[in-house]
């Protein structure tokens, strides 16, 4: 039975194949991008069986050949919730499908927001989950120098402890990453003023300003940003500033292939592109958050992936 796969996953897959690398890694990156257990196991089979004839299948695929999407299989975790609000949406319980986050963005799609670097464009809306596509949230030389400044202290990531809090390395998330504070430096005032401008956020109520670099095969599997208050570990963290509320995701710099964030239940993806920005509401003014939310990191194929992420709580953050 013949599998598709487009041109630039094959030859990331030959790539990681003759590099060695584990059939873990693989077998993450193919299931993050749709492929089942059988199909994976194909893929893999004919790039370690015959490398070679693997590449020179694949290198007779055009160039330009469009990029296959794939539907990308619901995570177990929090299905039933995550079902019951994908009903809501399909049934059209109520405006919004039954949910409304507390800090939505006022702007429809194409509509812009003034700022003193220029007008940042809203490109695209989706109402559940709550997602905000940004165009030219910063600037290129803005993105690069933030990249300059998170470059030294660069280090493997952390997730939230679930059970005791604090942090902890885990294999879900294979990027490294650095904390860069509110407002220590001009370009990070800049960017916080930038932030509240657009989203509507008061600084105050931000996290400090994540940066993050993904090389090739780097990710970070589907998950929430919201704590989650059934975990004591998560619900540690909500003494200090209380519940997330958002997230913004900006993107430093344009990925070869790869690195898009993924919302798998609403079959959403979002692709990098250097300057702009993706922005997801998901707490109600009740607290209540939407495990449609529920979004990934896909892997980077080719190149690498830098971006900063901040996170917005209910109250103030210190």
């Amino acid at each position: 039975m013949a599998i598709s796969i487009n041109l630039e996953t094959a030859a990331w897959v030959h790539a990681r194949v003759v590099a060695q690398a584990p059939f873990s890694e693989i077998h993450a990156a193919l299931g993050l991008r749709g492929y089942d257990e059988f199909q994976i196991r194909r893929i893999y089979d004919a790039a370690l069986r015959d490398p070679d004839g693997f590449k020179a299948g694949f290198s007779r695929l055009s160039p330009n050949q469009p990029k296959v999407a794939h539907t990308l299989p619901k995570a177990a975790d929090a299905r039933a919730q995550r079902a019951q609000a994908l009903a809501e949406v399909a049934a059209g319980a109520r405006a919004g499908g039954g949910f409304s986050p507390v800090a939505p963005i006022a702007l429809a799609a194409g509509h812009a927001i003034r700022c003193e670097h220029g007008d940042v464009r809203v490109a695209f809306h989706n109402v559940r989950p709550y997602v905000v596509l940004f165009n030219n949230v910063l600037t290129h030389a803005e993105c690069d120098q933030l990249i300059a400044e998170a470059t030294p202290t660069l280090e493997r990531a952390k997730v939230v402890d679930s059970d005791r809090g604090g942090a902890k390395v885990d294999d879900r998330r294979t990027s490294e990453l650095t904390m860069l504070l509110r407002g220590t430096t001009p370009l990070l005032a800049k960017v916080d003023a930038r932030i509240t401008r657009i989203t509507g956020v008061p600084v105050a109520q931000g996290e400090d300003l994540q940066v993050m670099r993904y090389g090739v095969g780097a990710e970070y599997t589907p998950h929430f940003d919201y704590f989650d208050l059934e975990r004591p570990g998560q619900a540690l963290h909500l003494a200090n500033g209380g519940q997330r509320i958002a997230s913004l995701v900006i993107y430093l710099n344009d990925v070869e292939a790869g690195g898009e964030t993924v919302f798998p239940d609403v079959g959403l993806s979002v692709a990098p592109a250097k300057g702009s920005a993706v922005y997801f509401a998901y707490t109600d003014a009740q607290s209540r958050c939407d495990p449609l939310s529920f979004h990934a990191g896909a892997p980077v194929l080719r190149g690498e992936k830098w971006i900063a992420t901040r996170w917005m709580r209910e109250r103030e953050f210190t």
